[in-house]
């Protein structure tokens, strides 16, 4: 799902050339069934933001109205909705402090790698690993964070100035569990004191350049 506002952020954040950061947050019970959160927080920039909005545009770019921006949201939440497994499916978007949210429930992780499919054939993406992003072992008790996705292609393609944007992006990661976490392999992460989550925090730039990546295996105990 992150992938989706990834090309959220290629879109409009990119267009308002203003830094954000992604936050992702899972939580998987025991069963596979669980909530996922995810956050473009752009609040940083926002002073930014509100005077690059009333420019027609910037850097050759199209700068998206605040109904573009909803409109594009809106569509994402409809293609989520109709995903089977996929439940309370709800978006807001704060437009004081710039920032999108998306809430779901979700009866297994392949539920949320569907709605990620889901989205990709809506906005006509046939990119190779965008449709699969986590997978769930209740046998062996581990949860995979796989990163079959990249966008260092698109990347190179952008101008010096658009480049700029991803400088201080960030990426934030928390993934939760209802059983202790006795290993995640990801040797950036950090599993909290209570064992029952484990965060990751990189930077954007360094994801999208392969130089460190979001896989990470976490294995629960029994």
């Amino acid at each position: 799902m992150k992938k989706i506002f990834y090309a959220l952020a290629l879109s409009s954040v990119l267009l308002l050339q203003s830094c954000f950061e992604i936050i992702e947050q899972v939580f998987v019970k025991q069963d596979g069934t669980g909530n996922f959160q995810l956050v473009l927080n752009l609040s940083k920039s926002k002073t930014k933001i509100n005077s690059i909005m009333k420019m027609k545009t910037v850097n050759g770019h199209d700068v998206p109205s605040k109904e573009q921006i909803t409109q594009k949201v809106a569509g994402i939440e409809s293609s989520i909705k109709k995903t089977g497994g996929i439940s309370n499916v709800k978006t807001t978007i704060d437009f004081d402090n710039f920032i999108v949210t998306l809430n779901c429930s979700f009866a297994s992780v392949n539920s949320l790698n569907n709605a990620v499919k889901n989205i990709a054939d809506k906005e006509k993406s046939r990119k190779p690993g965008i449709e699969k992003n986590y997978e769930y072992d209740a046998a062996t008790g581990t949860f995979s964070r796989l990163n079959k996705f990249s966008l260092k292609d698109e990347y190179q393609q952008l101008s010096n100035a658009d480049r700029e944007v991803f400088a201080t992006a960030g990426y934030t990661g928390i993934f939760r569990f209802e059983n202790n976490i006795a290993a995640a392999s990801n040797k950036e992460s950090k599993t909290a004191a209570n064992k029952k989550a484990v965060m990751l925090k990189l930077n954007a730039l360094d994801i999208i350049t392969s130089k460190k990546t979001v896989e990470n295996k976490i294995t629960l105990s029994k």
